[in-house]
């Protein structure tokens, strides 16, 4: 038990941990306020239980996973059994040496696990840990000391007591040997002092959590309960064009708190850099680094407000302009992150302020903006065209007024887009030969948005929906099928901000769905083939749609599915997501040419797709590679159309 002392230095370093939070709440508190209040509490509990005690994304890399759930759980234990010999319950012997055993065990562990943090920063040196700076060393060293002093205390009991029969505490009872041949005297002395020092490290690390590494104990477990339900990646809306004076994020202020607090909760583990396929291929972008300077930022101009100094730019000094424009908004640095942590958002912040503030973007942009705002779509064709692909399939027109049960929502890919076209026509003969209902919009369907948003044209963006809503509407739409992810998304996950609820299915749902109910039959392949499945990031990441186009090909005899490396949630991006599909590629590798890579590893007969945006960028990544001949570049509706009976 502690003394009244004890207690006192206690309650000491919690006050001068609290003090440390409230300074760093001061710069969270600096952002707007956060729309919406915190709901589904439970579930939120329920995530920090998975995620934060139970280390479920941490566990998936192995090596890293471990070495930390080691140190965690030797720090956690300990501090749940300290805390309950405070109380005046007495504990049954057996219970007593269970804890004792457990303690050495997890213990152990906490050395082992040490052992490998130390190891792997210092001696494997991964580039993802190329920063590493002297907190690193600190930690490591502070856990350390804190472990040792434990076990040499416990050994010096132990060695006093005569209780070294080592079936209870095996590691204690190993050290407590190297105090046998000390005087009884200086064993009484020396327990005393360890203990002290022992706890006056743990009150140190107590006190100073705000001010060192160990800050994300906190502040990850809080950033994993505050983490948005529902569809990841889901943009927030601007909803006050008319009065606001200033869009999206020029300095620190323009941030929410969340955001803000979110800075403060990366540990610099470096899993997003070692996915982000736009660091991957030498673009100026490392979602670490991006987090961690606008981190140092918040700091500096901390200070510099107290200190009456003049503060670094936003964009263009933090940041640089060809960081937030690299950025394909693929999620890889969301779903790597162990505790949920996104650079998409502050990205697409910062792009807002650029296009509508600064009218400051790729020159190539330009283009495409003009292009949607008159026509509807990032090519220019001309808007009364939008029908023509199925001019020559006697598909009906919501406008003919005649009842449907489902709405093809073709998008500017497959009305526009040649390659695309075929596509577009797949699918609708596989619909007929379902005698499914269905309809089009031709002329009236307009450009669901996707690219102007995630590029930073809110106001097209909101333009456009609110043109594509008006039609839905006025048809009464209730149920919308979609052969585009980016078209998918938006109007599943993001119209329902502006009012949209519909029923929205991509075309592998469908597809996958009239083959298992056997409204349309596939014969084998006309010769086996090996093909190789790209995930699509809006598909996968966004809507966790991977199994689907997978049982596509596979219901297919004589086709053999292989996987490239990086599948399912650590899928490598296309290159063409957050509207990269209408700018250039100036820098290091092109994005789609190192997918088209990863995927010719695999020795594929084709390479099966599930998205425009990705079957355009693998075929021109074949073309590069002079594969174009050799290696198909095929939709999954082309194989079922293909083998359709």
């Amino acid at each position: 038990m502690l003394t009244m002392l004890d207690l006192v230095l206690v309650g000491v370093a919690l006050i001068i941990c609290a003090a440390g939070f409230f300074k760093r709440a001061r710069l969270w508190m600096a952002g707007k306020a956060d729309e919406g209040g915190i709901e589904s509490v439970l579930r939120r509990i329920g995530d920090v239980l998975l995620y934060g005690i139970a280390h479920r994304r941490i566990l998936k890399e192995a090596y890293p996973g471990l070495m930390h759930a080691f140190i965690f759980f030797a720090c956690l234990v300990p501090l749940l059994v300290i805390l309950a010999v405070q109380t005046p319950l007495t504990l049954p012997l057996a219970l007593g040496n269970a804890l004792s055993l457990i303690l050495d065990i997890v213990g152990l562990c906490g050395l082992l696990g040490i052992g490998l943090a130390a190891f792997r920063r210092y001696v494997q040196k991964p580039d993802r840990l190329s920063d590493t700076r002297a907190e690193d060393a600190v930690a490591i060293i502070w856990i350390l000391a804190i472990i040792v002093l434990g076990f040499c205390i416990e050994g010096l009991r132990l060695s006093l007591t005569g209780g070294q029969d080592g079936t209870w505490a095996p590691v204690g009872t190993v050290v407590s040997y190297l105090f046998l041949p000390l005087p009884k005297g200086l064993q009484v002395t020396l327990h005393s002092l360890f203990w002290r020092i022992h706890f006056f490290v743990v009150l140190a690390l107590i006190a100073c959590i705000p001010s060192t590494k160990f800050l994300h104990i906190i502040t990850s477990a809080v950033n994993i309960f505050l983490r948005k339900p529902g569809a990841p990646g889901v943009l927030p809306r601007i909803k006050d064009f008319e009065t606001a004076e200033t869009f999206g994020a020029s300095k620190l202020e323009d941030f929410t708190r969340t955001q803000l607090f979110q800075l403060d909760a990366c540990t610099r583990c470096g899993r997003c850099q070692d996915n982000c396929p736009a660091y991957l291929t030498q673009k100026p972008l490392s979602p670490k680094k991006l987090l961690q300077d606008l981190r140092a930022h918040m700091e500096e101009k901390g200070r510099a407000g107290r200190e009456g100094q003049e503060e670094k730019q936003l964009i263009g000094g933090v940041i640089e302009h060809e960081t937030i424009w690299a950025c394909t908004t693929c999620l890889s640095c969301h779903f790597q992150c162990p505790v949920f942590e996104t650079t998409v958002d502050k990205t697409i912040e910062m792009r807002r302020n650029l296009v509508l503030m600064e009218s400051n973007f790729p020159q190539e942009v330009q283009t495409v903006f003009r292009n949607m705002e008159n026509n509807s779509n990032p090519w220019g064709v001309g808007a009364h065209t939008r029908g023509d692909w199925a001019k020559d399939l006697n598909v009906k027109l919501a406008a003919s007024g005649e009842p449907f049960d489902l709405l093809f929502y073709v998008g500017c890919a497959g009305a526009f887009d040649d390659r695309y076209k075929k596509v577009a026509v797949a699918v609708a003969s596989i619909l007929q030969k379902a005698e499914i209902n269905f309809a089009l919009l031709g002329a009236e369907e307009g450009c669901c948005g996707d690219s102007a948003r995630r590029i930073g044209n809110e106001y097209l963006y909101e333009t456009l929906v609110q043109n594509n809503l008006a039609v839905l509407q006025n048809y009464n739409v209730k149920k919308i099928l979609t052969i585009c992810p980016h078209c998918f998304n938006s109007l599943k996950n993001e119209y329902p901000q502006h009012g949209g609820q519909f029923e929205v299915v991509h075309h592998s749902q469908l597809i996958l769905d009239l083959i298992e109910s056997g409204r349309i039959k596939l014969r084998p392949a006309e010769k086996p083939m090996t093909v190789c499945y790209h995930d699509s990031c809006f598909l996968g990441r966004y809507n966790s749609i991977y199994t689907q186009p997978r049982s596509i090909l596979k219901s297919i005899a004589g086709i053999s599915l292989v996987e490239m490396d990086r599948n399912f949630d650590r899928s490598f991006c296309c290159g063409a997501g957050g509207g990269r599909m209408w700018m250039e590629e100036h820098l290091g590798t092109r994005i789609n040419e190192a997918r088209t890579d990863q995927a010719l590893a695999k020795n594929p007969d084709a390479i099966a797709t599930a998205c425009p945006y990705c079957l355009t960028m693998i075929f021109d990544g074949l073309k590069v590679r002079e594969k174009e001949e050799s290696v198909k570049s095929l939709d999954i509706a082309e194989f079922v159309f293909n083998a359709m009976e």
